[in-house]
């Protein structure tokens, strides 16, 4: 664990948040889109993270002379942040299921407001570029990549777009062109990709199932 042990409720949040709760994505994702119990999964994890010590520390609670032990403060925060962060779908009884991509996809696009975060002309230079999320990556072949236009700052277009809750893992940039005509490239991308049947079936308009080398080719065929 990259974050010190502390025996804190603000602790425990960050750590839930930030370093157990993506370990249990990855172990989650063995059960595909059959339910499954989460605290099976934390328990399991909490025990090869932490000494018994460790969680059996009690922290006291606020306004109150009263404590709670850290395994217990894990148990609360675990489901409620895996639920409210929409890592998984709560299905009730400490039951949970994966979000599948699509899902993910159309969450993304929803918290997306494209006219208010670039007003960009379609006719001038511009950024096009290309981001996924670690979660849905591949070392190889096509995955899930949204490709869009910005006026200067790619990084700051997708964090704006990836701002709400929906989105747990930090999206990752792959690739940035700059462009003459922004408008004009991203749609020839667009439409390439769909013509080549890669676009994938979901509310967004912008994600394909392709690779940075395949985007990186229509772009230099259509700035040539």
């Amino acid at each position: 664990m990259s974050i010190p042990f502390e025996p804190t409720r603000s602790y425990v949040y960050r750590a839930t948040r930030y370093e157990l709760l993506p370990r249990i994505a990855d172990i989650a994702r063995a059960h595909g889109d059959q339910p499954f119990l989460l605290r099976d999964i934390s328990k399991r994890l909490l025990a090869e993270t932490y000494s018994q010590e460790q969680l059996d520390t009690p922290v006291k609670k606020a306004q109150s002379d009263a404590t709670d032990k850290i395994s217990a403060i894990f148990g609360y925060y675990i489901p409620f942040l895996a639920a409210n962060l929409k890592v998984f779908e709560k299905l009730g009884n400490g039951m949970f299921r994966n979000i599948s991509i699509e899902e993910e996809v159309e969450e993304t696009d929803a918290a997306a407001t494209d006219a208010a975060a670039d007003d960009v002309d379609p006719n001038d230079p511009g950024v096009i570029y290309a981001y996924t999320f670690p979660s849905i990556m591949k070392a190889s072949g096509r995955f899930p990549i949204k490709v869009g236009r910005t006026a200067n700052n790619a990084e700051a277009r997708v964090n704006f777009q990836c701002r709400q809750t929906c989105c747990f893992d930090y999206p990752k940039v792959l690739m940035t062109w700059d462009v003459h005509r922004v408008g004009a490239v991203e749609d020839a991308i667009h439409s390439t990709l769909e013509a080549r049947g890669s676009k994938r079936d979901a509310p967004g308009t912008e994600w394909f199932n392709t690779t940075v080398d395949e985007i990186d080719a229509i772009v230099r065929f259509v700035q040539s």
